[in-house]
């Protein structure tokens, strides 16, 4: 039996709604009908992620209504969470969180065996995709969203330094603004988890904090400490940043010790990146993956030497 309550008479709140976005939303239980609608019975043509880290949740592009925004929905392995009432209770404790560089979560649907988050869509991907020149033809697609999309992979393929100087201060911002709300944990933080709003600036995904404050119950349970802290994670974005490549967070650390800064840069950038700000950077990533303590967080020193950075450099968005 459902325990969902979206299904309101949304047609009463069309100027209400129309256009404002998800930002000052209640957090909402769904029905299972209102979703399976949504991604039109969870179609694989609606897919929108490619986490390989985790293949076994998929993450759908859904529609609401024609006066709703598109939303982003999570669907998990039903046996991360046999207590229903458990993953509402972690669902509106990440709901709860507001951040300008924290992706909205908005709702959940827990409904039999199914458990699923939704949370707002950001239609310009991931940094996976962007950094690492992955699915291209998936811009294509987007373009008919946002047609800035179609001139950026036409024109430029490589993620100019600015923006990747952006990408690493937004989520370390978001991170410890996480970290001070009490959730000093993140499930599987990658590059994955870096998403691109409408404006085409990066924020971080919510889904996978509720997934954090069930690896930690779990982990706790059994006595085992997770050995990759969230700033271990947060060095290999840095290295992704810096190298342009998906490295794998346990090679992370050979992939830049005894290198020099100009050894590891993406030729994509073609030498067009300031040399020092590239070593601040570097020097970040190597203090962030000697630190394997679960307990280990994003401080505000660190975000502090990236907000530096934004104002030596002209940051332009993605897509402008």
């Amino acid at each position: 039996m459902g325990c969902g309550c979206f299904s309101m008479p949304l047609e009463n709140q069309h100027d209400e709604l129309k256009n404002d976005g998800f930002s000052d939303w209640p957090f909402i239980e769904f029905f299972l009908s209102d979703l399976t609608k949504a991604t039109k019975n969870f179609s694989a043509n609606e897919i929108i992620s490619e986490n390989r880290e985790e293949s076994s949740n998929v993450v759908y592009k859904g529609l609401l209504s024609e006066i709703l925004d598109f939303v982003a929905i999570k669907r998990f392995k039903n046996s991360e969470w046999s207590d229903h009432e458990e993953f509402a209770e972690d669902a509106k404790a990440v709901g709860e969180l507001k951040h300008k560089r924290l992706v909205n979560l908005i709702g959940y649907c827990c409904d039999e065996d199914e458990r699923l988050l939704v949370a707002e869509f950001m239609p310009n991907d991931n940094l996976a995709t962007r950094l690492f020149n992955q699915s291209i033809n998936k811009f294509l697609a987007f373009s008919v969203l946002n047609p800035n999309l179609l001139a950026f992979t036409e024109k430029n393929q490589t993620m100019e330094w600015s923006m990747r100087l952006r990408v690493g201060y937004c989520i370390a911002e978001a991170l410890e603004y996480c970290n001070s709300a009490g959730f000093a944990s993140y499930n599987n933080l990658s590059a994955y988890s870096v998403l691109f709003d409408k404006d085409g600036d990066p924020c971080l995904s919510s889904f996978g904090l509720i997934k954090a404050i069930n690896y930690d119950r779990s982990q706790r349970t059994r006595g085992i400490v997770n050995p990759k802290s969230v700033t271990y994670r947060f060095g290999t974005i840095l290295v992704n940043l810096l190298t342009g490549k998906q490295v794998p967070p346990s090679h992370a650390p050979e992939m830049i010790n005894g290198k020099c800064v100009t050894e590891l840069m993406d030729p994509n950038l073609k030498g067009k990146f300031s040399a020092e700000e590239a070593f601040v950077v570097y020097k970040l990533a190597s203090q962030c993956l000697q630190c394997e303590n679960r307990k280990s967080l994003i401080t505000k020193e660190l975000v502090a030497t990236l907000k530096a950075l934004q104002t030596k450099t002209q940051v332009s968005r993605l897509l402008l």
